[in-house]
């Protein structure tokens, strides 16, 4: 027989009972982080893979804990703006970014929305950060500051292939990479070379360019970081194959592409790092309490299969230097 005393106790405690797991396991909302880069879906894939990979590091979910909504330029920097205010008014809990560009003209627009950049060169001189030590506002993350960045990769060059003795530096005005243009002109003296510089401002000057550098009687290349050049990184690579010329290109990623050989701050590495300013902010931190942190992490990268291709060889000391070999 049923218990009617047992039956109306359990009937009254039933709504208690339903809302216990509510109450003992209360579910976060989920965290929308807006996503800001002048490049291309493509060409941005491996820094989001590396960061959402540092995310998950510190039990972070992707779809549970946390959403990424992406917006790209693909190279035109004219579209920055209006993608900026897209994104700010979708109300994200932080902002998540690339380059000086892109900082600038978000920190331009919200002054309490936090920001976190990975591959800024030089937030104090930008005017979005008090110092590297303490920002203050609300922008903070990591630089690729480099000192004779351009430098050294003009001395890299010129130790694998001590022949050349006239390099074209690509760079695109205003961009990431352009600092180094005057790194380069300054060290060539020093490496007994000349150096002339031709801008990228568009897709379409890539292959002017490369015509002007043969005109010139170029038998080398730089290829500094940019908007426009990391979005055509694939075209740039391929007419660097074409013109079995000795480069040295700007990143990892631009290796991959099929570029000679890369040496430079990993991007991957930094994205990966942001996770752990996207963390602490998240849970209450103030962006202008977190200290800028510079690279940690810089890789010599070799594409064989291109050397070979081109029917450059490397010297077995330089191999033996790499940190990566693409074969």
């Amino acid at each position: 027989m049923i218990d009617r005393r047992k039956l109306c106790i359990a009937l009254a405690l039933a709504p208690i009972w339903a809302a216990l797991p509510a109450i003992a396991q209360p579910q976060e909302r989920v965290r929308k982080i807006g996503f800001l880069s002048g490049s291309s879906p493509q060409a941005a894939a491996s820094w989001l893979a590396a960061f959402r990979g540092g995310m998950a590091e510190l039990r972070w979910t992707e779809g549970h804990d946390y959403a990424i909504d992406a917006r790209y330029a693909k190279g035109v920097s004219q579209a920055l703006a209006g993608l900026a205010a897209e994104l700010l008014a979708s109300q994200p809990d932080l902002l998540l970014t690339t380059a000086d560009q892109v900082i600038g003209v978000l920190a331009q627009r919200t002054k309490t929305t936090p920001i976190v950049f990975t591959i800024g060169s030089d937030p104090v001189g930008l005017g979005v950060a008090a110092s590297l030590a303490r920002p203050g506002g609300n922008v903070t993350g990591l630089t690729t500051l480099a000192r004779d960045l351009g430098a050294k990769r003009l001395q890299l060059l010129k130790e694998v292939f001590p022949r050349a003795a006239h390099a074209v530096v690509l760079f695109e005005p205003g961009a990431l990479g352009f600092p180094q243009v005057k790194e380069i002109e300054e060290g060539a003296p020093h490496m007994k070379m000349r150096v002339t510089p031709i801008e990228l401002r568009q897709a379409a000057d890539i292959e002017p360019a490369f015509k002007r550098a043969a005109a010139l009687g170029a038998d080398a290349f730089i290829v500094t970081q940019g908007f426009v050049i990391n979005t055509q990184r694939q075209a740039i690579a391929d007419r660097l194959l074409r013109s079995k010329v000795p480069a040295i290109v700007p990143n990892e990623e631009f290796s991959e592409a099929g570029g000679l050989m890369s040496y430079a701050p990993s991007f991957r590495d930094n994205f990966r790092r942001a996770a752990g300013y996207v963390d602490k902010i998240l849970k209450g931190a103030k962006p202008g309490d977190l200290p800028i942190e510079q690279p940690v992490k810089f890789e010599l990268v070799l594409n064989l299969k291109t050397a070979t291709a081109m029917g450059i060889p490397f010297p077995q000391s330089i191999l033996l230097r790499a940190d990566r070999v693409i074969e």
